[in-house]
């Protein structure tokens, strides 16, 4: 095992990078080309070389790292371009080392010395700023100099969340327990950025580097498996530098202008990707790969975007047959490291990445998706142009007078809105009329309907009483008739008595079937009173529906307003309850009257005190329906008050 981690699965030649295959007898697995390929393994580590036995002699140190990556995007920081810098690779491969390295405030920068990236690109920043303010005093006048600014600010992505690091209420302290949530806007003209984050003006590199090392102190690190204290956010560092000149008038009554030309620059130091570590972290480690697999997923679709338009304009030059298929949308806002980068990484910047590769054996795989995904990303080209602010202010005034329009018809779609609002109010109070006018008329006929039904029930109960009674009267005749015909045959009764007893049993027997006739007629009117009064309430019934249908369809017509659906829904509801109300008072008349077909038999008498107790019960039943009636009303006043209250609510807020 010695053996083997003294060797490195990666080796370097000129701008090309071999990875070997430790399992298959250390032979070369895949090879990439770069722009650039660094060797930064110190020759005191003794690594055993098997490919082509490459000899490194020299190693790439951190000034060699600079003046190949960053050195030359400073100078376009002056001309108003943006640059972008990030490193992307394994935990413990060297990415906070290359951007931050070792450095001193209060020392010199530069040579041979451990400084990183940030450091020498804010050392050489103000080089140049010094060589730019020494030109400008040779060659104009104080008045027409230009004035220039450089602006620090420094903020972590952590848990896809965005913290200033150089908050002041963070100064006299080290730990990042009292870091506050910033907030990402969209500008339409300068791109993402964050609101609210703290910009320090700056004269030096040491104010530069005093604040990096401040806002270091406040990253969020922890241990993992590869070392004590590793990243555990994404940083970005920006320099800003503001140029503002005065431009003079056409002429002498003209007042001068100001040019303002501002160029930055982003230093991203990204957090390493996640395979081991502690449980206590599961989260982080998922938040990190989250972003850092969001970051992949916008540069493959940048690049296959790209490849497509160049075969689009390959084939209308050439005249080839080009198969047309939509572009792949870029989900720049997947997560907030890649929506804060998407004018660095696909709009206007030159953006620069450096991956760093770990030669241990374990970490063969990390190293292999590393290499692949770099290689991908080098095909990326992005378009860059200068940031004047001119051309930002006049954007801004085409897009207010854009918005006035907008406003404009707005409001001209508000008025109309209103119109058409106080016409639904309209018919739907006409329709409120309308259906308090159709619930009196039913009230009148149900209240019409239950008498008719209370005659009918009563003239039923009567007719069977009468037959029930005519049958008792004639089953006692027949037993009488009988027993006065056995005493005939055994010679105990007298004929003559006999005779006179079946004659009065006959006349009660006319008498009562006369009677029996009466009272069918009599029934049979009623019937057909009660017969006429259903044909005519199934005529009601049915004007009923078509008055019903016809608010339907009026609902319909004005159907457009969501507060009138509420209040025709509300009405239905109510129509529906009333009528189940009805319905359930249907049931119970149906029940009364089989309960009284049940008590026929045990009626002797209609005035007897128990058909009073009946009376009594219904009319009960009468004052517990009157009582429900009552409820329905009050909810029905309940349910028109709220309907006020809305209205007003409504009226309310459309005076604001």
């Amino acid at each position: 095992m010695e053996g083997q981690e003294r060797r490195s699965v990666v080796e370097m030649t000129n701008t090309k990078t071999i990875l070997l295959d430790p399992k298959d007898g250390w032979a070369p697995k895949a090879q990439f080309d770069f722009d650039a390929s660094l060797w930064s393994i110190p020759p005191t580590h003794r690594i055993v070389h098997t490919f082509q036995d490459t000899k490194h002699k020299t190693y790439a140190t951190q000034k060699d790292v600079y003046n190949l990556i960053a050195k030359d995007l400073v100078p376009h920081v002056f001309n108003g371009f943006n640059s972008c810098i990030l490193t992307y690779g394994q935990t413990g491969s060297g990415k906070t080392y290359t951007m931050m390295g070792l450095y001193d405030p209060n020392a010199s920068c530069g040579g041979d010395g451990e400084e990183g990236i940030i450091p020498r690109v804010s050392n050489d920043i103000f080089i140049i700023l010094k060589e730019r303010m020494e030109e400008e005093a040779k060659t104009r006048p104080p008045r027409d100099r230009t004035k220039f600014r450089v602006e620090v600010s420094f903020v972590e992505i952590y848990m896809e969340r965005v913290r200033d690091l150089l908050d002041p209420a963070l100064r006299h302290t080290r730990s990042n327990e009292h870091l506050q949530d910033a907030r990402i806007r969209q500008d339409p003209y300068s791109g993402p950025f964050v609101e609210g984050v703290t910009k320090y003006e700056v004269e030096n590199w040491t104010q530069c580097c005093t604040l990096l090392e401040r806002g270091s102190q406040h990253r969020t690190t922890c241990a993992t498996a590869v070392h004590n204290q590793s990243s555990r956010s994404h940083a970005i560092f920006q320099l800003t530098v503001v140029q503002e000149q005065v431009v003079p008038g056409n002429n002498k009554y003209a007042l001068p202008a100001f040019k303002t030309q501002a160029g930055r620059i982003n230093l991203v130091d990204l957090a390493g990707s996640e395979r081991g570590g502690f449980q206590d972290y599961v989260k982080e480690s998922a938040a990190i790969n989250t972003s850092l697999l969001a970051l992949r997923r916008v540069i493959d679709n940048l690049t296959e975007r790209q490849n497509m338009l160049m075969e689009m304009a390959e084939a209308e030059i050439t005249g080839k047959h080009y198969q047309e298929r939509p572009l792949p949308q870029v989900p720049f806002r997947d997560s907030v490291l890649t929506w804060l980068l998407s004018d660095s990484i696909g709009g206007n910047a030159r953006t620069t990445m450096v991956a760093t590769l770990s030669p241990l054996v374990k970490n063969y795989a990390d190293t292999l998706a590393t290499l692949q995904w770099s290689s991908r990303a080098r095909n990326l080209v992005t378009l860059v142009k200068m940031n004047d602010q001119a051309l930002v202010h006049n954007g801004m005034a085409s897009h207010a007078g854009a918005l006035d329009n907008a406003v404009r018809i707005q409001r001209q779609n508000l008025d109309s809105l209103r119109q058409t609002l106080r016409s639904k109010q309209e018919a739907a109070q006409q329709l409120e009329r309308q259906t308090k006018e159709h619930k009196k008329s039913l009230t009148k006929v149900r209240g019409r309907e239950r008498a008719i039904l209370r005659d009918r029930a009563a003239l039923i109960i009567q007719r069977a009483f009468h037959r029930f009674l005519f049958y008792k009267k004639y089953e006692a005749y027949e037993l009488h008739h009988a027993k006065l015909r056995g005493g005939n045959k055994r010679g105990t009764g007298d004929a003559a008595d006999f005779q006179k007893i079946r004659k009065e049993a006959e006349a009660r027997e006319q008498a009562a079937k006369e009677a029996l006739k009466a009272e069918e007629a009599l029934t049979d009117e009623k019937a057909a009173a009660v017969a006429r009064y259903e044909s005519n309430y199934e005529a009601r019934a049915l004007r009923r529906r078509e008055a019903e249908e016809r608010q339907a369809r009026i609902v319909e017509v004005i159907n457009g307003n969501e507060l009138l659906r509420q209040y025709v829904e509300k009405r239905r509801q109510e129509v529906e309850a009333l009528r189940s109300v009805a319905d359930n008072e249907n049931r119970e008349r149906e029940m009364a009257v089989k309960k009284l077909a049940d008590m026929i038999k045990a009626i002797a008498d209609h005035k007897t005190d128990q058909h009073k107790r009946k009376v009594e019960e219904d009319q009960k039943m009468l004052e517990m329906l009157r009582k429900k009636r009552d409820e329905v009303r009050s909810r029905r006043y309940e349910v028109l008050r709220q309907l006020q209250t809305l209205r007003e609510r409504h009226k309310k807020v459309v005076k604001k």
